[in-house]
């Protein structure tokens, strides 16, 4: 077998973590058609469960879109049984958008993921542990770089729509 040289390897690489972009939006627009949602609504619904209620606000500056787009996306899954709004205690003007328990949903998603959460489970497994650290390393800093990435463009849209 012939050794890659180390270019040749950086550029593997490189095209592996598109091919697995690739595959992971594939994946949850899979999962979102499954459960009746957008891929945008999908995610932006892991966005609420993971960090709790907060304001449309903070849903658009964690997801990079327009306040208009979070309006509509809140819309759909307040439609759907899988958000609420609240008004604002502290402030009137703000609304608070809250996750509704949904244990049918909550179950369909665990059924969906569980499968491939296992299979990671036991791939990772066969990893050592200092090969787990390095890869955990790595992919902390990939998704660093790609928010960064995505913060950028997300400003250079903004300012081209003024």
């Amino acid at each position: 077998m012939l050794t890659m040289k180390r270019e040749e390897i950086i550029e593997a690489i490189g095209e592996k973590f598109t091919e697995m972009s690739t595959e992971t939006i594939l994946f949850h627009q899979a999962v979102a058609d499954i459960v009746g949602l957008h891929i945008t609504d999908h995610k932006c619904m892991h966005f609420i469960h993971r960090f709790g209620a907060m304001p449309a606000g903070r849903l658009a500056e964690l997801t990079g879109l327009t306040t208009g787009a979070v309006t509509g996306i809140i819309d759909r899954l307040e439609k759907a049984g899988y958000v609420r709004r609240m008004d604002d205690p502290k402030d009137r003007r703000r609304t608070i958008v809250e996750p509704i328990r949904n244990k049918k949903l909550e179950r369909k998603i665990e059924m969906i993921f569980m499968p491939l959460h296992e299979r990671m489970q036991k791939l990772l497994s066969s990893y050592s542990d200092s090969e787990l650290a390095f890869l955990l390393d790595a992919v902390t800093k990939t998704v660093e770089l790609t928010h960064e990435e995505s913060k950028k463009l997300s400003l250079q849209r903004q300012s081209s729509m003024k």
